[in-house]
């Protein structure tokens, strides 16, 4: 099932411009600082964009209703004529911009290629609702900060079909266009709540016929011998300091991935992935002889 996060005003009768760009279709656009915000005026990159070209049209494939505003590079209009067509018909804007604004807004040494997006914000699915649905698994992001690693734990997730995540309000990133960057399309297809207080969510959870299984080293089940014919919640800590003591002190099951090298831990994204691919892989029903 595909996540509706992100929706689009509709295109109105009198909308000026034409589905597709025209001669004069410059004149009608933004001029070069339209919709700036106080911070775009320093050097300062903004942090709603998407940039590239393979970013943008992942994320105009996906849900075209989330770009607000397309910018392209004044002299690139025919390249990107598709694309600017697509943003219009999904009702967002489309203002074209010289290199150096280009260079300002999306960062200085950004491999931008002449288009980036401004998103809108994300709408996340209401915990209750997931809950309602129960879904088997859950994963909960508690604490990890990186909009990288988030995407990366979201294409992990999608591709062990773990499509349900709950990522906690405080000290914790949102769905950022880095983090959908980051997810390589993964986050179209995921449904995406927030949680505020994460320990009473866990209690939810619990009421809820979850068993709580939270990924930290050293801990008392190894992720080989973890029982999942239980529905489980996944709860995934921080990038430094893991699982906060108050989450362990609720869960279920303390589970490690086994290290059989020098260095101590994993990456919290790879650790996901190695976690819910495991589960994955022991229910998945064996092949038919």
């Amino acid at each position: 099932m595909k996540n509706r996060g992100y929706r689009g005003r509709a295109r109105s009768r009198n909308d000026r411009r034409a589905p597709h760009p025209q001669h004069g279709d410059r004149a009608i656009h933004p001029p070069r600082h339209h919709e700036r915000h106080g911070a775009e005026h320093n050097d300062a990159p903004r942090t709603d964009l998407v940039f590239g070209i393979e970013p943008v049209r992942e994320l105009l494939g996906a849900a075209p209703g989330a770009i607000r505003t397309l910018y392209v590079r004044t002299g690139d209009e025919h390249r990107f004529e598709e694309e600017m067509d697509r943003v219009r018909i999904a009702g967002g804007e489309v203002a074209f911009a010289d290199e150096s604004e280009m260079a300002r807004n999306c960062g200085r040494d950004a491999r931008h290629q002449g288009i980036a997006a401004i998103v809108r914000e994300y709408q996340y699915t209401e915990f209750e609702d997931m809950l309602e649905a129960k879904p088997d698994p859950i994963v909960l992001v508690d604490g990890v900060t990186d909009p990288r690693n988030l995407g990366a734990i979201l294409r992990s997730a999608e591709g062990a079909g773990a499509i349900n995540i709950v990522v906690a309000k405080d000290h914790t990133v949102g769905m950022t266009p880095a983090a959908i960057k980051s997810s390589a399309g993964a986050w179209i297809h995921l449904k995406i709540a927030r949680c505020g207080n994460v320990a009473h969510a866990l209690e939810e959870l619990k009421a809820a016929g979850y068993w709580i299984a939270a990924l930290t080293p050293h801990g008392n089940v190894s992720i080989y011998d973890l029982d999942v014919t239980s529905r489980l919640a996944i709860v995934i800590g921080s990038e430094g300091k893991g699982v906060r003591e108050i989450v362990k002190s609720n869960s279920d099951y303390l589970v490690d991935i086994p290290m059989h090298g020098k260095v101590a831990s994993l990456n919290v994204s790879v650790a996901t992935a190695v976690a819910l691919y495991e589960i994955a892989r022991r229910r998945a029903k064996p092949a038919a002889s």
